[in-house]
């Protein structure tokens, strides 16, 4: 009888270790990082121009994507102070497909020379503060785009309300804000940027949890992926594009209350992120520039290059005619791909493994128990 025990207990032995040595292996292959940076999915999946504000900022060769873009009005954009290098040459505007070299030539109506540029006087290359530009062209956006809406500082006071009650840690958040752009979209640097405009639903975290450079947070807005245990950020080539939030107030509008919140500024390179993925709340967040506090400073340019001495944001373009609401449309999950293989734990180890693992050598140790009473 004691043999059989013996026997019994081995055999419940083995298939304990088995169960744990499963339980690890699927663990590991759980957090393989995915070779897709920010889990994004291509605009056109959902509309031909869901997003008429986005342009994008070009050299010389106008199929080399250098920096994102809003379209603001009808001769004025804005983007990143930090991409303003001397070498940007034209901004494209109207589509949501930019031929790479060695591909079909872009349409000359997509084409917009740059005239004049124009960086905030107080931009701080060191810790991204006012890290904001405005770029005028020589000829009307409108012709195949469309503005959009700068918050005022009431919306942005709305905005951080709604973070404030719906970001949550090691849990799935509310996706309240969208950003795009032609960024880089993949950790092979053969791979590099995509041809189609890419974009990403996100959840803006609030200024106590936002991992940043700046120590005053009320400069910036951060954001992060709304869904724990997946990655989605914009990468490096998305800087000036826009962060996207929707006013329920005005959803009944010609522009469904689409703002335009804030605009890529820096945040974690995307391959420190795809090799640390499980350090989701650990990282930097996206950081954006908050541009409810800039609307004066942008005012007061256009008018003065312009002299529009009665130009105003507040009335200018003031609701402009969208056919598609993005907040609708947009998946919060990348299509066409495999979520076992993109979904991670963001569990501290200590507290994520061990109760896993006591529960099972509980269950092993009733299990003997049992068979030893019944023998």
């Amino acid at each position: 009888m004691r043999l059989q025990i013996k026997q019994n207990i081995t055999r419940y032995f083995f298939i304990f270790l088995l169960i744990v040595t499963s339980a690890h292996h699927a663990i590991v292959f759980a957090a393989q990082p995915t070779p897709k940076a920010i889990n994004s999915n291509p605009a056109t999946r959902y509309a031909p121009l869901l997003l008429p504000w986005q342009a994008a900022i070009t050299s010389s060769n106008v199929t080399s994507v250098l920096c994102g873009a809003v379209i603001i009005d009808e001769y004025w954009l804005i983007t990143a102070a930090h991409c303003t290098k001397n070498y940007i040459r034209h901004v494209i505007a109207g589509t949501s497909t930019i031929p790479r070299q060695n591909s079909q030539q872009l349409d000359a109506k997509y084409k917009f020379t740059i005239a004049h540029i124009i960086n905030h006087p107080n931009y701080n290359k060191e810790i991204f503060a006012n890290d904001i530009a405005l770029i005028r062209v020589n000829s009307s956006l409108f012709t195949v785009a469309k503005p959009i809406v700068i918050a005022s500082v009431n919306e942005q006071i709305a905005a951080n309300n709604i973070f404030d009650n719906n970001w949550v840690i090691h849990q799935n958040s509310t996706a309240n804000l969208i950003a795009s752009g032609w960024g880089k979209s993949n950790n092979d640097s053969k791979i590099n940027y995509p041809n189609q405009l890419q974009l990403i639903t996100l959840a803006g975290v609030p200024d106590q949890y936002c991992n940043g450079l700046q120590a005053n947070k009320s400069q910036i807005i951060c954001a992060d992926s709304n869904i724990d245990g997946l990655l989605k950020d914009v990468c490096s080539g998305d800087s000036g594009g826009p962060l996207i939030w929707q006013n329920q107030q005005h959803i009944a509008n010609s522009d469904f209350g689409l703002r335009v919140l804030g605009i890529v500024s820096n945040g974690a390179l995307c391959e420190q992120r795809l090799n640390n993925p499980t350090q989701q709340y650990q990282q930097l967040h996206g950081q954006y520039t908050e541009l409810a506090a800039l609307r004066i400073w942008i005012e007061d340019t256009i008018k003065q290059y312009d002299n529009l001495p009665h130009f105003s944001l507040a009335t200018h373009y003031n609701s402009p005619n969208y056919k598609y609401d993005p907040f609708i449309l947009v998946d919060d999950y990348p299509q066409d791909q495999d979520l076992n293989l993109l979904l991670v734990s963001t569990q501290p180890q200590s507290a994520g493994n061990i109760p896993i693992k006591v529960l099972i050598i509980l269950v092993a140790i009733a299990l003997f128990r049992k068979r030893i009473n019944l023998l």
